[in-house]
C-alpha cells in the first residue's frame, strides 16, 4: 500500500508538470474482469495468486502506462505475447497480446503504441493482463490505474478551466471610463 502512494504522490507531481503526456491508461475504457490477489484460476482449478489485473480488450491498441525503454518482449507460455517496459524503479508487464508493436531497448512514452490485445498464452479469452512492481514487488495495477483514472480527469479538467480562462477577455472592454 504504501509503495502505491509513493507512485500515487509522483504521479500528482506528474500531473502539474509541463509534459504533454507524462502518463496514460493502457487501454480505455478500464474494466477490470480479473483482480489482483488471491484467486482460483480460471484454467487449473487452483487457488493461485494473480500478479495483475485482467482487463477487458477486444482488438484494442494497448498503451505504455508511462514512459520508460523496452526491457523485454517476445513470447512467454504464460504471458503469450508480451511487453515489459522499465520506468526506473517501477516496471509495467503487458500479457496476451496478439501482436507487439515494440523492440526491446526502444524508449517509448506514456501513451505510445505498443501492442494489441489478444489471447495468446495461458488465456481463457481476449484481454490485457497488466502487471506493476515497484522495486521488484508486484503491487495492485488495479489500485494504481484507478488513481491514475482520478489524476487524467483531473488533468483533463485543469486545461478545460485554463482555456475556458483564457478566451475570456479580461477588464472592461471600454476601459475604466464611465459614461457621462
Amino acid at each position: 500500500m504504501k509503495k502505491i502512494l509513493i507512485l500515487c504522490v509522483l504521479l500528482q507531481l506528474c500531473f502539474y508538470s509541463s509534459f504533454s503526456q507524462v502518463v496514460s491508461l493502457p487501454v480505455f475504457p478500464l474494466r477490470p474482469t480479473s483482480p489482483f490477489g488471491p484467486r482460483v484460476h480460471p484454467l487449473t482449478g487452483r487457488m493461485d495468486f494473480h500478479r495483475g489485473v485482467d482487463l477487458k480488450a477486444k482488438r484494442s491498441i494497448i498503451r505504455a502506462v508511462l514512459p520508460g525503454r523496452i526491457s523485454s518482449c517476445g513470447q512467454n507460455s504464460v504471458l503469450g505475447n508480451f511487453v515489459r517496459i522499465c520506468h526506473g524503479k517501477a516496471e509495467s508487464i503487458y500479457g496476451h497480446l496478439s501482436s507487439v508493436l515494440v523492440y526491446p531497448g526502444k524508449e517509448v512514452s506514456a501513451g505510445e503504441m505498443i501492442g494489441v490485445s489478444g489471447h495468446s498464452g495461458r488465456a481463457t479469452g481476449e484481454h490485457l493482463h497488466f502487471s506493476l512492481r515497484l522495486d521488484g514487488s508486484a503491487v495492485d495495477p488495479l489500485k494504481f490505474l484507478l488513481s491514475l483514472q482520478v489524476i487524467l480527469k483531473k488533468k483533463q479538467n485543469h486545461e478545460k478551466q485554463r482555456q475556458t480562462t483564457a478566451s475570456i477577455p479580461s477588464g472592461n472592454p471600454g476601459g475604466d471610463r464611465k459614461d457621462r
